[in-house]
């Protein structure tokens, strides 16, 4: 059975309740946090869920403030990962618009090298590369047949469906292997909590992670002023 947990209006989980178990010990999770089961409605204090169990004494040592968007999980001090990439998601998209698109191109690297150092199961990096392989490919292409067979060569235009077919799903891929890797992440080494849209991910892709990392590079900062860990 799973439950969900709430903290000062933020919801956290699903969680076992051998998770629970653990937090209340690790002292991530408070006895008199609320609890519900998974598809259930009612919430309850975490010791009505624990029952016999609840009053398992919390570790000395346990960090004070530590940010409610960071709870629970299991604790890791801050600085252990490498910050994500921080630049606010509107001036990626300002650049990119004055760059004809080719920030976007790099600030897509930027972010899939970041995560390929705090989560080496990613690949988006590698979808990314095969993208832009395809795309120069592609153009290439085109400009030799041009050039040996005339600019009205009708195999020219032709050549240009399939090559967008290709270069839009190994980017939507890299997309959707940035979402599963930051959910991977910042649900277990540094758990915030994070649930990426898949629509939003589909449509907007950097942008929409740019906006969750400048989040978390907050989360992470205040954590550092207050001496907590994330």
């Amino acid at each position: 059975m799973l439950y969900h947990i709430s903290r000062d209006g933020q919801n956290y989980g699903p969680y076992t309740l051998e998770d629970l178990q653990r937090y209340v010990t690790s002292g991530n999770v408070l006895l008199t946090d609320m609890a519900r089961v998974e598809d259930g409605t009612e919430w309850v204090p975490v010791s009505q869920i624990l029952g016999a169990t609840a009053a398992v004494p919390e570790p000395a040592g346990t960090p004070v403030g530590f940010p409610a968007a960071a709870m629970p999980g299991t604790l890791t001090p801050v600085g252990v990962y490498p910050d994500p990439p921080n630049l606010h998601w509107a001036l990626v998209l300002v650049i990119s618009i004055f760059t004809c698109g080719l920030f976007g191109v790099v600030w897509n690297f930027v972010q899939a090298v970041w995560m390929r150092k705090v989560n080496p199961r990613s690949n988006a990096l590698f979808f990314y590369i095969a993208y832009v392989i395809v795309s120069f490919g592609g153009s290439f292409l085109r400009v030799g047949l041009m050039a040996a067979s005339g600019f009205h060569n009708r195999y020219v235009g032709l050549i240009g469906v399939p090559v967008t077919l290709i270069w839009f799903v190994l980017i939507e891929i890299g997309f959707f292997d940035m979402k599963r890797s930051m959910e991977e992440h910042f649900n277990g080494p540094e758990p915030v909590g994070l649930s990426l849209s898949p629509v939003m991910t589909f449509f907007f892709g950097p942008l929409y992670f740019q906006y969750h990392m400048s989040r978390i590079n907050e989360l992470k900062r205040m954590a550092r002023y207050r001496g907590a860990a994330i």
